[in-house]
């Protein structure tokens, strides 16, 4: 017997073809585009920045450092209080015969930006030693009826007193210490620059 001719094959159609490939050929290309346009953005936001930084640095006889920095967004003085804040300063009354905690604990804080008001932080530390509950109450004479709020015990163990008025923020923080009362003090006023 002989064997049966088979029936010839239909053709096979042509391979479709494999469009995965583009896909992500497409894919990595746009993600370069993006890593590309972001460092050239990078690079000339870095050049524009401190093109136009400046930082000047002045030592005053008592070695205490004042830093001015000067950005093309704003300018930022750092002033160390050596010889402390007056009540004037702060716009706080200092607890009689409290004595200024020395080291980094006094300065002010100086923010300016083109077309903005300025904004003023001073920053005050005080020690006396006398009781939590004296010192309380000679704040509580002083300035009780300008506060708008009032923490006794916070979290951390300090009464707080605050007065928020517009553009102008003070506080006072009492916390007891081995050595009687640390008295911390924060003013903080935005508005027109100061004149000196």
């Amino acid at each position: 017997m002989g064997a049966m001719p088979q029936p010839p094959r239909a053709p096979e159609p042509p391979a479709a073809p494999h469009s995965g490939s583009h896909i992500v050929a497409i894919v990595l290309l746009i993600l370069a585009l993006i890593i590309v346009v972001c460092g050239v953005t990078l690079y000339t936001g870095v050049r524009f920045l401190s093109s136009g930084v400046k930082v000047q640095v002045d030592k005053s006889q008592e070695g205490q450092k004042d830093v001015s920095i000067t950005t093309p967004v704003g300018n930022f003085k750092v002033h160390k209080e050596s010889d402390g804040f007056t009540e004037g300063r702060l716009h706080l009354p200092i607890y009689p015969g409290a004595q200024r905690l020395g080291g980094d604990d006094s300065a002010s804080l100086s923010l300016e930006f083109p077309g903005q008001n300025e904004m003023r932080l001073a920053v005050a530390k005080f020690q006396t030693p006398d009781d939590i509950n004296k010192v309380e109450g000679f704040y509580q004479e002083r300035i009780g009826q300008e506060v708008t709020k009032l923490v006794r015990r916070d979290s951390q163990g300090k009464i707080v007193f605050e007065i928020k008025n517009k553009g102008d923020e003070r506080i006072v923080a009492l916390k007891e210490s081995a050595n009687g009362t640390r008295i911390e003090m924060v003013h903080v006023m935005h508005g027109e620059k100061e004149v000196n």
